[in-house]
């Protein structure tokens, strides 16, 4: 959506000053806690070089979550290791702190090796293993440990990341967001937001879980009608694992044309009570975590941001200001009912500063950037229920953002004013079945209930796509369900893995409400070392909810005809494993995208092109008959860190165009046509490590300014 070009006028103006002189003030004070920290911080590593650290965990099967006795876990390159008891768990005791290599090897399984695994003394690490049976003989493969383990339904496009890979991306800021960027196909906006581009599509295209919970969005200061926004809210201290798809994608999954992001979180401590303090390049946190009787733990965190204090100090007229909350509690009913709850909240807001004489500098900010104030949470309940043959899990949860624009202009008359609601209601249910050792069947399906509150207006002046104001006050509830049911088969001695699934959704909203959505994937094993994936299906997107409140002056929904979005995916490509610890793969990739909304008053105008900037998107009439495609090919490889050095880098070459009302495909917003990354690191003893990261990006496309045009009122 254009932003205003007219000035604003701020209620309270702060002294510039008094407030200068107070970001001083929390300087110094920091300095001083500093001061009094760094004597006991240098003296820790001395008081602790004799204590050891302690391994523990559980090791299960994949498809029935079951626990697997007599497992042997070991550290590689080490003689440490022990054996599962009859409950799956293993403890491993008396490990110097480090980083190391862990293996889990069973006879009949696939053998799983997990890198960068931090033992510490001041608490246990607690690792899980999931292990998939396989055939005893592979016609002369030799199995060994598969640090690029993917899942067998999504052969290809997904990137499966430690914490630890996560926490030590260089420049990534703690932030699971930034740290993506270094993946194949992964392009940013501009520097100052976390929006995912993801293979040409845009930011709104992505979907997000956490502990099996969806999450509509995972930054402060997100996007109306996207998902993009400035810093990221979740915690990096709660992460285990991530699951990273950036296309062919399970049927599990939908709502999402080009990514989808998959957290799980780490349990709490099993014996005692810990916390971690942290000091980001934004804010402050505090971690804690402990035991919750004999059968439960939890894990809770809060971050407090002073990006305000050092705006100050840097003279910027903004001050953006936020918090953010973060828990999770597991509790074991039995051995085989096991309960969690996943709490996620965040409080944003940016305040103003207005000098007497601001430079053209400070007034571009003040006339570019809205008020913005927002809330919101998500709270889960999530049931896993072990079955005999296999497990289900059913999630419960609430998702609600508040969003809040302001835009004045210089005689204080509104220019824009929008005060929003979204609210999901969701009640999922997924299994996974094994009908045979080398058959299994996933199943599952959901009801949500969404509401919209919005009071909107917006006027129409130079610059925007709509020839006469918006205005209207409403709010609306939609259902929507989905369903879907998926089979795996192995084949060929597990040379061959084939998967195919459908899903349909469906909604009560708009005029056209059911849709199917098929997919197929296949993963061949040629050698030991090479491996070829195909994928193809249909992905669908349901309309955001910021785009079906807007009314005409009827009070007739004007966008209720737009039909789900679609994109048609087709992915090939090929692999290369000399080691467990390296991999080189190169993928080809399509995306054909259809029914995409367009503005209804401007036909160059195509909505996909649109999110990359702070407020919202879409809120004005629209029509569903745009189209897009998006292709490349990306070429991939990764070291990962078994020793000391670990190293990444991708390079993708890729095109992206949209078309609106004109039908004339043009190149999006997202047209990056080259992007390198490559980021490396070493560790230096056990204490400290020293990362690199290098990025290039050819130029995105632009529209040069029309000076006339711009100087009319």
């Amino acid at each position: 959506m254009p932003q205003p070009d007219v000035g604003k006028i701020r209620v309270g103006e702060i002294n510039f000053h008094r407030l200068k002189q107070r970001g001083k003030t929390f300087v110094n004070r920091v300095m001083n806690v500093y001061r009094f920290l760094l004597p006991v911080l240098l003296a820790a590593p001395l008081s602790v070089q004799a204590q050891n650290g302690v391994l523990r965990g559980r090791v299960v099967d994949a498809v029935t979550q079951a626990s697997l006795p007599g497992v042997n876990v070991s550290l590689v390159g080490y003689t440490k290791g022990a054996a599962t008891d009859a409950e799956g768990e293993y403890v491993v005791e008396q490990i110097p702190p480090g980083v190391y290599t862990v293996q889990a090897s069973f006879l009949g399984f696939e053998t799983v090796t997990r890198s960068d695994i931090v033992i510490q003394p001041s608490r246990p690490t607690l690792l899980v293993f999931e292990m998939r049976e396989s055939a005893v003989e592979l016609e002369g493969v030799t199995v060994v440990g598969n640090l690029f383990a993917r899942p067998p339904d999504a052969p290809n496009s997904v990137q499966t990341l430690g914490a630890e890979e996560i926490r030590r991306t260089p420049g990534g800021q703690n932030d699971i967001s930034r740290s993506l960027l270094s993946l194949p196909g992964v392009t940013g906006g501009v520097d100052n937001r976390n929006d995912l581009l993801v293979r040409g599509g845009g930011p709104s295209e992505n979907a997000y879980f956490v502990d099996g919970v969806p999450i509509p969005q995972i930054n402060h200061f997100a996007t109306q009608g996207a998902s993009g926004g400035a810093i990221g809210l979740l915690n990096i201290d709660f992460i285990r694992e991530v699951e990273f798809f950036t296309g062919g994608f399970p049927v599990r999954y939908g709502d999402a044309l080009s990514s989808v992001l998959v957290v799980s979180n780490r349990p709490g401590s099993p014996d005692r009570v810990a916390g971690d303090f942290t000091l980001g390049a934004a804010e402050a946190g505090l971690t804690l975590d402990g035991p919750l009787g004999r059968s439960g733990n939890w894990l809770f965190s809060a971050r407090r941001s002073y990006l305000q204090y050092l705006f100050s100090l840097l003279g910027l007229p903004i001050r953006p200001d936020y918090w953010d909350f973060q828990t999770r509690i597991e509790y074991d009913l039995d051995p085989r009912n096991r309960l969690s709850f996943v709490g996620v909240g965040s409080i944003d807001q940016f305040d103003f500063y207005t000098p007497e004489n601001p430079t053209f500098e400070e007034q571009e900010i003040l006339d570019r950037v809205l008020e913005n104030e927002q809330w919101s949470y998500t709270n889960g309940l999530v049931w896993r229920r072990l079955m005999p043959r296999g497990f289900v899990t059913t999630v419960l949860s609430r998702s609600m953002t508040s969003f809040s624009f302001l835009d004045n202009d210089s005689d204080g008359l509104p220019v824009l004013r929008s005060d929003a609601r979204e609210a999901e209601n969701h009640l999922r249910v997924d299994g996974d079945y094994r009908l045979r050792r080398n058959l299994i069947a996933g199943y599952g399906g959901g009801l949500t209930l969404a509401s919209l509150g919005n009071r909107f207006f917006e006027r129409a002046r130079p610059g925007t796509t709509f020839p006469t104001s918006i205005a209207f006050d409403d709010a609306f509830a939609v259902w929507q369900g989905h369903g879907y049911g998926q089979l795996t088969w192995r084949s060929l001695n597990d040379r061959l893995i084939t998967n195919a699934g459908l899903r349909f959704d469906a909604t009560s909203f708009l005029d056209d409400n059911l849709y199917l959505s098929p997919r197929v994937s296949l993963s061949y094993m040629l050698t030991s070392a090479w491996m070829l994936n195909v994928s193809t299906g249909v992905f669908r997107q349901h309309p955001e909810y910021a785009w079906l409140g807007v009314r005409d002056a009827d009070g007739e929904y004007v966008n209720s005809g737009l039909p789900f979005i679609r994109a048609d995916h087709g992915v090939a490509g090929v692999s290369w494993q000399p080691r467990s610890s390296l991999r080189v793969a190169l993928e080809g990739y399509y995306k054909r995208y259809r029914n995409s909304p367009v503005s209804a008053s401007d036909p160059r105008i195509s909505v996909a092109n649109l999110g990359g900037d702070y407020g919202f998107v879409g809120i004005e009439p629209l029509v569903g008959t745009g189209r897009g495609r998006a292709y490349g090919i990306e070429l991939s490889g990764q070291q990962k860190r078994t020793g000391r050095l670990y190293a990444q880098g991708a390079y993708a070459l890729s095109r992206s165009e949209f078309a609106g009302l004109d039908d004339v495909l043009k190149p999006s917003s997202w047209d990056v046509r080259h992007s390198l990354s490559a980021n490396a690191g070493y560790r230096l003893g056990t204490s400290w490590e020293i990362g690199l990261r290098w990025r290039y990006l050819s130029g995105r496309p632009y529209t040069p300014f029309d000076l006339g045009l711009s100087a009319q009122e």
